[in-house]
């Protein structure tokens, strides 16, 4: 029952919070990133806004795009998620002998929405949620159409 599809598929939207940097482990080339995304909803009458920081590790084809990226560039990637186990360090209780889960999304596919000047905000992008004027109103985020997304 062999199958090429794989059902560990993401894709992300997000600002990155530095200039990737490129490796090399023997003949191959990989560029490392991470990508900032922020959201805000409301609970209990007050505004909360979540952050989160997704490590990016960039492979093949997606090397070329991650090659071009600045700090600040709203960009999109698809790729997988996976799960490492690394090694803690010797100062842990433990004495450093159980591992430390990360997680990584190594992307596949990867393109740039909009870059960042010194003089813009950061863009919004599409799975930043603002906050709606009425109880009755959808979000924003559901209002908007992909022509609303700065290119």
């Amino acid at each position: 029952m062999g199958s090429s599809m794989s059902s560990n598929i993401t894709q992300q939207a997000g600002n990155l919070t530095d200039k990737p940097t490129i490796d090399r482990v023997g003949n191959r080339e990989f560029v490392r990133a991470r990508l900032a995304q922020s959201w805000q909803y409301d609970t209990q009458g007050k505004t909360v806004t979540h952050r989160q920081f997704l490590p990016l590790v960039f492979f093949g084809r997606s090397v070329q795009a991650a090659r071009h990226f600045e700090k600040g560039d709203n960009i999109h990637v698809t790729g997988q998620l996976i799960r490492r186990e690394m090694p803690r360090k010797g100062d842990d209780p433990d004495g450093g002998k159980s591992p430390s889960t990360v997680w990584e999304i190594h992307v596949t596919d990867a393109h740039r929405i909009s870059g960042l000047t010194s003089d813009e905000e950061p863009p919004i992008h599409q799975n930043e949620m603002r906050r709606a004027q009425s109880p009755y109103q959808p979000p924003a985020y559901i209002q908007e159409s992909i022509h609303d997304w700065p290119l």
